[in-house]
């Protein structure tokens, strides 16, 4: 037998679906637990039988097991179904929300390459490297510095950076830009645990 909760959010198109598992980042917002670990839903927090709606800010993303227990059955109650058909069902929607995670997390990671390029394109271009090899090669230490900064500090501040390296001639290498970007880090982490980022 399908789930209470599982027939409430089927008039919520595929699109919305993904979008709120996107936007809550694959994570039950109850337990924890992310996709492909669990089968993911779309919950309406103020249900629909009380008045809720289909707007985004009703809606939040929860497990089954979870989404199941809010609608009354204990959470420590082991959730099975011997219908084979609710199985299938259930084993189709894993493998659609594990097929739509890895397509996020590779839109993401060809995002963040694109970005890495820019930025080194950029940066060897104000240096005066124009041709075509020093725009679309370069050392394996510095790709992996801009990856592994772009996962904390956003392009458009380690550009900033870039240039103010540029005003001051410390164009050498990217160790200056380094040093900005881990002062940016240390201040803005600093930032948020006092609660005056502004960032």
């Amino acid at each position: 037998m399908t789930s209470p909760a599982s027939q409430s959010t089927r008039s919520l198109s595929v699109r919305t679906r993904f979008e709120i598992f996107k936007r809550d980042g694959f994570t039950c917002q109850y337990c924890g637990l992310k996709s492909p670990e669990v089968v993911l839903e779309v919950d309406h927090i103020i249900p629909v039988c009380q008045g809720g709606n289909d707007d985004v800010l009703n809606l939040i993303t929860a497990c089954w097991a979870c989404n199941s227990g809010k609608a009354g059955v204990a959470l420590d109650r082991v959730m099975t179904s011997e219908d084979p058909h609710d199985k299938a069902i259930e084993s189709l929607e894993r493998q659609r929300q594990l097929d739509e995670y890895n397509r996020v997390i590779a839109e993401e990671r060809e995002r963040r390459e694109a970005e890495v390029w820019d930025l080194w394109q950029f940066w060897q271009a104000e240096r005066g490297y124009t041709s075509h090899d020093d725009l679309n090669s370069a050392p394996h230490t510095d790709l992996g510095w801009l990856r592994a900064s772009l996962g904390f500090c956003p392009r458009e501040q380690i550009r900033e950076f870039m240039i103010l390296a540029i005003g001051r001639r410390a164009i050498k290498n990217l160790k200056y830009v380094a040093v900005c970007v881990r002062n940016w880090r240390y201040e803005h982490q600093a930032n948020q645990d006092t609660g005056r980022d502004d960032a």
